[in-house]
């Protein structure tokens, strides 16, 4: 039986570099041989939880590099670390993201094409940072940040309130739960951090999207992107959706899978 994703060890980063003062505030660089290179930012998942980190999205951004395409996979603060969860994780992702301006300044990285592409639950805080110039002024999340060529989302859950909807589709009931625990209550008792925190609250993102997923997968329903393609489509959105037959949760960032090419040559079309 092959290993799974999440139990081999990835190759190692150029570079593991902080862009804040907490120990989780820190990214893994890797860098191509191509100067100036595109560049990959990477969220990976894990429902938000401290129990999960960004190792396993390794695999994916040496790939990535082996491509020409430069990655800066970070890691964050999650629910169960201190200061994780609401507002801390999307504070974090927001500092990590701009931190491409300063390392821009000491690594040769082209800004003008910056993708960002999250998996599971870092799908959510992508297209969260794609939306981030439309979050109410006065939120402790608020702030425009860096550009964007467009989001990627690898098995995403990239809208809050379609993940409370739909939980307990498959076994992962405890969804509506985590996305409870992540923001600190439900949409009724603190609205403001879902306007301010929920992707689908931020549209139009003005950017490309690409969602992939497999047919396989047992964590994020299938109706999930459909229904965002729908809603950002009325809404002039540019927004594809690519199902990958026989494709499981983890196979979408794993460049050992099947999924590999599809999802490689998706993030190429939006990035290149």
């Amino acid at each position: 039986m092959p290993i799974s994703l999440l139990d081999r060890k990835p190759p190692p980063a150029d570079h593991r570099i902080p862009y804040g003062p907490h120990p989780l505030q820190f990214g893994d660089l890797r860098l191509p041989t191509t100067h100036p290179a595109p560049v990959v930012v990477f969220l990976h998942g894990g429902w938000w939880k401290a129990a999960y980190d960004l190792e396993y999205g390794g695999h994916l951004c040496a790939a990535l590099k082996s491509r020409g395409i430069a990655t800066w996979s970070l890691e964050y603060r999650r629910v169960g670390d201190v200061g994780g969860g609401w507002p801390g994780t999307f504070q974090d992702v927001a500092l990590g993201f701009d931190h491409l301006t300063e390392l821009a300044m000491t690594y040769p990285l082209d800004l003008g094409r910056v993708v960002v592409a999250g998996h599971s639950a870092g799908g959510h805080l992508a297209y969260w940072l794609a939306g981030r110039p439309h979050v109410p002024v006065g939120s402790p999340v608020a702030g425009r940040g860096l550009g964007m060529k467009g989001v990627v989302g690898l098995a995403g859950a990239v809208d809050l309130r379609m993940t409370i909807d739909l939980a307990g589709w498959f076994t992962f009931a405890h969804d509506k739960d985590e996305v409870i625990s992540f923001m600190g209550g439900g949409q009724g008792e603190v609205p403001e951090r879902y306007r301010a925190g929920n992707p689908g609250d931020l549209l139009p993102l003005n950017v490309p999207q690409m969602l992939l997923q497999g047919t396989e997968d047992d964590q994020i329903p299938p109706q999930l992107p459909v229904r965002w393609a729908e809603r950002g489509r009325k809404m002039g959105e540019a927004v594809a959706v690519q199902m990958i037959p026989g494709a499981d949760h983890f196979d979408v960032c794993d460049p050992e899978s099947k999924a590999w090419p599809t999802v490689l040559a998706a993030i190429e079309k939006v990035l290149l």
